[in-house]
This record gives structure tokens, sequence and C-alpha cells, in this order.
């Protein structure tokens, strides 16, 4: 290994863990201690580290990130999220970039919802000198697993996972989580129900505050009988129904059960999907609703077109609001829609991530556990 890619290796080093045992580093790096040595005593006369007894440590001066000090300038993400030392990116064979960590990334599927979430994951990673390896479970629970124990044995600094189900509480995901010896971030899905966490994080869409704010438009604009689809599928529609119903309290509504609908888990083929939406909007307007909230948009964009087949005007005869604001734009109607941070999420898992990799991982930085809030994106379908 030639002397600047071993002191890159050195100082990435520093950057990720705060201290270095130069006997197992040259261990590692297949070299002899005295050659380490050496290093560290040029690279302490250039000011980016600090000899102590048996290795070194990162320098603890006020900007002073060893790796940007030779490679170029901090990123302005990583100065502004306190990520630094760990916002630099040193050369690889070629003039390459080598990462400064390798974070494995796994959701349940990249066709909906979180592509959003991977965009955001990736500008943060690419701002603060990160690779990041994707794996899609498909909202399998034991391909979920695999991609874990997959992404570990690689060798990961760490992870940032959506679990395929709603709670990780006393599944074998949660396990496999907890047990890890590097960083985990759990994306889009609450741990506050997780009693024994062991060092996870996350970071996560509000949306009960999301439904809150879908209920709070539609009451302003007069509404009062407001009806809720969700799926029996999916995560989010705990927390929507708790969302609607919380908001429908604040406004001293009453929450009529006749308003609330799920799409069973047997509306997997598009014609019994149709037919089963077909029969909420006709149970809706009998049971006097003026307006509705749909979850998700595919499923909204769908439900507005059973409407005008019924005869019903959107948003004249049925104001409706969508919820994802992945393709509701698209509508015959333009639809209002609830717009979860999805890009914010991703790229505040990186980052909280990367923090926990730094030097004060053991000591004195807090886990967190951050709550992003939705947007509400007002279009024609709830025009006045």
């Amino acid at each position: 290994m030639l002397t600047d890619d071993r002191q890159n290796q050195i100082l990435r080093e520093l950057a990720l863990r705060g201290s270095l045992n130069a006997a197992e580093f040259a261990k590692r790096l297949g070299t002899s201690g005295m050659t380490v040595r050496r290093d560290l005593a040029f690279l302490e006369g250039q000011g980016l580290l600090q000899r102590v007894h048996g290795g070194a440590v990162a320098t603890t001066a006020p900007g002073r990130n060893p790796l940007s000090q030779v490679h170029g300038h901090t990123p302005a993400a990583a100065r502004d999220s306190g990520a630094s030392p760990l916002a630099g990116r040193n050369a690889g064979p070629g003039g390459r970039q080598r990462p400064l960590a390798t974070l494995g990334m796994i959701v349940p599927t990249a066709r909906y919802y979180f592509p959003g979430v991977i965009r955001g994951a990736e500008s943060a990673a690419q701002e603060l000198g990160v690779r990041l390896v994707l794996g899609v479970s498909n909202y399998s629970a034991a391909e979920e697993q695999r991609q874990i124990q997959r992404l570990l044995k690689s060798g990961v600094d760490g992870l940032l996972v959506t679990p395929s189900g709603e709670s990780l509480v006393d599944t074998p995901t949660l396990d496999l989580l907890a047990s890890a010896d590097v960083p985990v971030v759990v994306i889009e899905r609450s741990i506050d129900g997780v009693l024994d966490e062991g060092r996870l994080e996350s970071v996560r869409s509000d949306h009960v505050r999301g439904a809150e704010l879908a209920v709070n438009h539609l009451v302003a604009l007069g509404h009062r009988n407001i009806a809720l689809c969700v799926r029996e599928s999916s995560p989010t529609s705990s927390p929507v129904s708790e969302g609607y119903r919380k908001a429908l309290q604040a406004e001293g509504l009453l929450h009529d059960p006749e308003l609330t609908r799920v799409i069973t888990l047997s509306a997997t083929d598009p014609e019994t999907l149709r037919q089963e939406l077909d029969g909420i909007v006709a149970s809706f307007i009998a049971a006097g609703a003026t307006a509705a909230i749909v979850h998700n948009d595919e499923d909204a964009l769908m439900f507005a077109d059973l409407c005008e087949a019924q005869g019903l005007h959107v948003p004249g005869d049925l104001a409706l609001v969508a919820y994802d604001d992945e393709i509701a734009s698209f509508g015959a109607v333009p639809m209002s829609a609830v717009a979860p941070p999805k890009f914010d999420v991703g790229y505040h898992a990186v980052q909280m991530c990367l923090n926990r990799l730094g030097p004060r991982r053991a000591s004195s930085l807090a886990l967190q556990r951050v709550i992003l809030s939705p947007t509400l994106v007002v279009r024609d379908s709830t025009a006045s």
C-alpha cells in the first residue's frame, strides 16, 4: 500500500472512530507497527491528529477535520448538522473518492413512497462522503431479516431500516437490530413501544399530525361529516386513523363509525379493489359525508373516478384529500394531499447514523427519536 493511501486510511479511521490503536491497525493493513507509527508522527506534524500511548486520537481543535484539511472543504450540510469529523472524503486508486463509511439501507419497496426517502438519504450521503447499499424487503419480515444479516456480515458501518410491519415489538427484526454492533436508525416506524431498544434511534413522519392537517383543512371549509378510508395492509393506517379521530374530537365533532372504512387485505387485484371502493363511496354518501380523506394516493385517484361514475362531482358533492402526495396531482381533478416529508426523513436518517459514528458516540451524544411534520398541499379537489 502506498504511503498516501495508508495515511488516508489512518485519517478515515480517526474520522469514524475518534481513536486508533497502532498495533491493531498495522495488523489490519498487513504492515508493520513501525510504519504506522511513522505515519502517525508525520500526520501529527501536519496538525491532523494527536499521538497518544499506543496510537492516536482525532484532533479536537474547532473546525479541524483531518480529512477535509487534506482533501477539500467540509460540506455545508455536515457543518450545519454537527456531523464533522465525518464530512470529508479520501481519494482512492485513480483519484476516485473512497467513502468515509458504508451504510446499509433496507426499505419495504422502492416503487411507492420510499423513492423520496431514498433520494433524501442519497443526497445526504453524497454531501457527507459515504456510500449507501440498498436492500428491498418487499414487505417480507423474513427477507428483511436476511437483508439485515447480509449487510451486517458485509461489514457496513451503520444501518438504516424501515421494518415491514407497523411495530418492532417482540419481533426477530428487533432482536437483530438491538444486538447489532453498529449504529441503527429506524426509518418511518415508531420505536416508542420498544422497551429494550438497545442503541436504536429513529426518524419518521408524524402521520397523526398529517391526518389532523387534513381534517382541520376540511373543517375550515365548512365540512362536518368527514369520512376516512385507509388500507388494512398499510402500517400508516393506524396513525392516520388516530390523527383523524383526534382532530374530530378537537373540533367537537362526533366520530361516526359509518364514516370510517378499511380496504381489506383481500382487495389485492384491481377489480376486487374497484368493487370494494365502489361500495365504500356509496356507503359514505349514504352516511351523509361531504368530504373524505383517502390513504393512499392510488386508492384516492380510483375513489375519485368512482365518485364520477356514481354521478358525484368532486369537490362539489364530495371534497377529497389524498394521503402521501406521490401522484395526487395527476388526477382528472388534481387532488389536495397530505405530503409526508419523505426526502427529509431519509436525509436526517443518514446524518443521525453518521453522528453516532463520531468520537462522541459513546459519551455525550443522546439517543434521538425525531418526528417530522407533514405538510398539506391544497389543490382543486377541496376548492371552495
